[in-house]
Parts: structure tokens; sequence; C-alpha cells
């Protein structure tokens, strides 16, 4: 398993685990799919701000991320900014880009919890 899915595991549970960060993430529903170099989960997100971290693929995503492992955990680290990385090319988002913006400023919630 890579550090980046390991990364994203923990986020999930640290997000189930803190009200603040629920809060914030309440009202947004959605599945995110990963797929880093041969690995692929997706990470279902509640309208109630919880989340669920599952191996696979889901059959309607609302968008994947497309991406090195080593790229996208210095994105979850806050070495790299997910949004420039994108206009640069360093990895692709596949299906509903504007609902990917949501998941930049949800990575930045779990800024010194990691």
């Amino acid at each position: 398993m890579s550090e980046a899915k390991d990364l994203i595991m923990k986020m999930c549970e640290i997000q189930n685990s803190d009200e603040a960060i629920q809060k914030e993430l309440a009202g947004w529903s959605g599945v995110v799919q990963y797929k880093l170099d041969g690995e692929e989960f997706y990470v279902e997100y509640k309208a109630d701000g919880t989340c669920e971290f599952k191996e696979g693929v889901h059959s309607s995503p609302t968008f994947t991320i497309v991406a090195p492992p080593d790229f996208w955990l210095s994105v979850l680290k806050g070495q790299e900014d997910p949004v420039s990385g994108f206009m640069m090319g360093k990895y692709r988002i596949e299906g509903n880009i504007m609902e990917a913006q949501r998941l930049a400023g949800a990575i930045k919630k779990f800024q010194g919890k990691l």
C-alpha cells in the first residue's frame, strides 16, 4: 500500500471523529475515486460530514483523481498545491472538475492533523 493511500484512509478516520471537520464538509456528498499507479479505491463522502473508505472501483464516482502516489502524497501533506499541480499536468481529474475544487478545500482542513 502506498503512503498516499494510507494517508487518505487516515484522513477519513480523522474526519469521522472530528466534529469541526464534519461540520465544514456537511451538506456535500459525493464519491472520489482514486487511481494511484495501479491502486484503485474510493472515498464516499456523506451529507452529514462523515466519509467511508472503500477498496475497488465505484460504478459512478463524482470525479476521479489519477495521480502518481508520490505527487498526491505531497498534495495531502500541503507541500504541493492541487490547483497548480492540475494546471501543470502533474495529475488528472476525470469527471466533475467543479466538484473536485471542494476536495482541494477539504484537504486544507487536515493540515496539522496528519
